[in-house]
């Protein structure tokens, strides 16, 4: 069975990535009896400069976009959700979090293969509940709430540890000329972007397939 190996540069405060990853996990359904899928998770800062303990989401969204605080464009991103089974509460978080720490801790659990599951109960926590993954306690509770030590998160979130890999990683997709989110790299060669929908998807994903098994002829 040919297998697809597919990176998400993601930000854990992107609408978009939850949502492009709701329809790529209904795309993979659709291809599970054709394909293996192996996963992994890139850290991407949409906003770098938000300072360690976050920054006022109101006026974050005043000074975006103005009087209307993006209310239409997050209504829509709010439908979109529930066509997706997801919950989104923009009103629920008060802070704009530095996601730094969560894009490090993700790359510390990727030696546990739960980088999917944690980058979910990330895009719930946030979105959903209105918790401040910029916390080092709610980061800790949330890797419980997957199956992590709560020491070993606490310990590894009070040390230094991944933080060059993990800005490393993020600059090198950088220099890739990223230029949105959610981008996914299929097979560190194939690019496409953006909340697909799952159509759209397994179109890709068989074109690829089709084109590299005839290359492989």
């Amino acid at each position: 069975m040919d297998t697809l190996k597919i990176d998400i540069v993601s930000d854990v405060v992107c609408p978009w990535c939850v949502i492009g990853f709701k329809n790529l996990k209904k795309a993979m359904k659709i291809l599970e009896a054709d394909l293996n899928f192996k996963i992994s998770w890139k850290p991407y800062e949409l906003h770098p400069e938000i300072p360690q303990n976050g920054y006022d989401k109101k006026l974050f969204m005043q000074q975006k976009f103005g009087s209307s605080s993006g209310r239409s464009h997050y209504n829509e991103i709010t439908r979109i959700g529930e066509s997706v089974g997801f919950e989104f509460n923009f009103s629920k978080a008060e802070r704009i979090p530095n996601t730094f720490m969560a894009h490090r801790l993700l790359w510390m659990v990727e030696k546990h293969h739960l980088q999917t599951e944690l980058s979910e109960a990330l895009f719930k926590a946030y979105f959903t509940d209105g918790l401040n993954i910029g916390s080092k306690e709610v980061l800790a509770d949330l890797s419980t709430s997957v199956g992590l030590e709560k020491k070993e998160v606490i310990d590894f979130l009070n040390s230094e540890e991944g933080g060059q890999e993990t800005a490393d990683l993020e600059m090198a997709f950088i220099e890739k000329s990223i230029g949105a989110v959610p981008t996914y790299f299929i097979n560190n060669k194939y690019i496409i972007q953006g909340g697909q929908e799952p159509e759209t998807f397994v179109a890709f994903f068989k074109k690829i397939i089709k084109k590299e098994n005839e290359a492989n002829k």
